[in-house]
């Protein structure tokens, strides 16, 4: 599915420069750190981004959550792609909605023990920033410095 230029125009009038459809980042942004594997590649088929976003508060995702369920556009959330195991591949089209300006701790909890964040911020920042309330993440992936929570 492509998107119409209708809804082409939608994405570039809410999200202005952070939106982007030039065919180079659609294909950067149609694969992730890993390659897939011989047989797993043709089940995924030709899969491109049919455009990037890249959303700086709660309140576009949300806009843009209720303007791709109306227009029946797929979303792809993305956050450093750092898994490898295709999680963040389009494989059937639609937006990729790049969380890179969504990087904040939004709240620590040093009594509840709990930490709220965006979800473009990677592990080792949300680690550094709850160290100074004493706490430290009991779990996380092996790509901490560079894999992102969302």
């Amino acid at each position: 599915m492509s998107l119409t230029p209708s809804q082409k125009d939608w994405l570039q009038s809410t999200f202005g420069e952070r939106y982007n459809d030039r065919r180079l980042e659609r294909k950067l942004y149609s694969h992730d750190i890993g390659e897939m594997p011989r047989l797993v590649k043709p089940l995924l088929g030709k899969h491109l981004a049919d455009a990037i976003v890249q959303p700086q508060s709660e309140e576009e995702i949300v806009k843009l959550v209720q303007w791709a369920a109306r227009e029946k556009v797929n979303l792809v959330p993305r956050g450093m792609a750092s898994s490898g195991y295709g999680g963040v591949l389009p494989v059937k089209g639609g937006v990729v909605v790049d969380f890179y300006r969504m990087r904040r701790v939004v709240a620590v909890d040093p009594q509840a023990m709990t930490v709220t964040t965006e979800p473009g911020i990677t592990w080792e920042q949300v680690d550094k920033a709850i160290n100074v309330e004493g706490l430290t993440l009991r779990t996380y992936p092996s790509s901490y410095p560079s894999s992102t929570v969302g």
